[in-house]
């Protein structure tokens, strides 16, 4: 199996790094040159030309970072005319389940299988094959994709056909970032209430509070990251409205705290 990957930024780096030491025939690709420069693993074909990564390979995985960027790649069908029939598209980037279904829909007229794979874990998760995979497809091609998807997961959960991927992904980052709001939130509380805000995070990192986001959380309020994160998150949270009428209790719930989180991220952005 020789194995395309285009999007070599923080999360599609990692995997495809995990791709290539686990002993997979890989070409890389990206249009950033400084990605490329970055990208350093013995045997990998590197280019900034996706067609020609489609023409030479069997299956390609594509981690790109707005809807807009996928919608880019295979508006025009060259990508899957380049893949060929009897190839199979991964779709790893986070984007609107219709989207998803969209691509796949177009690529059948190619002969070209799609699958949705929403991953969750990051880059180190990525680098040491346990990351959290929410698939979308049909069975004979998650099948072809199972050896390859398992060098760099720990969990892979299989939900239905194309489109069902995204919207397990979707469920994951709108309680993750919810949960981020609620983190800063209860510091902020703490802060008021004349607590050290760093020593309070420790103590309830220590006790029955502990969580992900609870440690993520200071990191990802950074002022000099605070733009991309406020697109990245708005973008999963606004695919994420698309599930469920907003009056709903439990999205409402989960959109209250989600929103607290994207507004803090405006709120830093305009100050920095």
């Amino acid at each position: 199996m020789k194995v395309g990957f285009i999007g070599l930024g923080s999360l599609g780096a990692g995997i495809a790094h995990r791709i290539a030491q686990s002993g997979f025939d890989l070409v890389a690709c990206d249009v950033s040159a400084a990605a490329l420069a970055a990208f350093e693993e013995p045997g990998v074909e590197l280019t900034s030309d996706a067609i020609a990564t489609a023409e030479r390979v069997d299956v390609l995985c594509v981690c790109v970072r707005m809807d807009a960027d996928l919608e880019a790649l295979t508006a025009d069908g060259a990508l899957f005319r380049a893949l060929g029939d009897g190839g199979l598209l991964i779709i790893h980037s986070t984007v609107s389940p219709p989207l998803a279904r969209a691509v796949a829909e177009q690529a059948k007229g190619f002969g070209v299988d799609v699958i949705d794979a929403g991953v969750s874990g990051g880059s180190p998760a990525a680098l040491k094959g346990e990351l959290s995979i929410y698939i979308g497809g049909e069975d004979q091609a998650i099948e072809r994709a199972r050896p390859l998807l398992q060098s760099y997961a720990k969990s892979m959960l299989v939900l239905g056909p194309v489109g069902r991927g995204m919207e397990g992904k979707l469920l994951n980052n709108l309680v993750s970032i919810a949960n981020y709001g609620m983190s800063a939130a209860i510091l902020d509380l703490g802060q008021k209430l004349g607590f050290e805000r760093e020593a309070l995070r420790q103590a309830l990192m220590a006790g029955s509070a502990e969580s992900f986001a609870l440690k993520a959380v200071p990191g990802l309020l950074r002022p000099e990251g605070a733009v991309a994160m406020r697109q990245l998150l708005g973008k999963d949270v606004d695919h994420a409205r698309e599930l469920a009428p907003a009056a709903d209790p439990s999205m409402a719930a989960l959109l209250d705290a989600a929103q607290s989180m994207l507004d803090r991220l405006t709120r830093l952005a305009a100050n920095a």
